[in-house]
């Protein structure tokens, strides 16, 4: 029992040193900061990509609704 108690006392004073305003910057700017802007660096291209297959998707879906538009107004006539 007295690991057990030995650690979660030293985890304990480790959450606590983590808390402190101070250290949560040193943190953020030195591992959460990078590790965001690693991963959108390494994501962008396929946003993109999936950005324009969407956009394309869209469109060739307007040309199709324009030729039934267009073709059955022709018929009518």
């Amino acid at each position: 029992m007295a690991i057990k108690d030995l650690i979660n006392q030293c985890l304990q004073k480790g959450l606590e040193e983590l808390k402190q305003p101070e250290n949560m910057s040193k943190i953020q700017v030195n591992v959460v900061d990078p590790m965001i802007h690693y991963t959108y660096k390494r994501l962008f291209p396929y946003f993109l990509i999936t950005i324009i297959i969407f956009i394309l998707t869209f469109i060739l879906a307007l040309l199709i609704f324009l030729l039934l538009l267009k073709q059955t107004l022709s018929q009518k006539n």
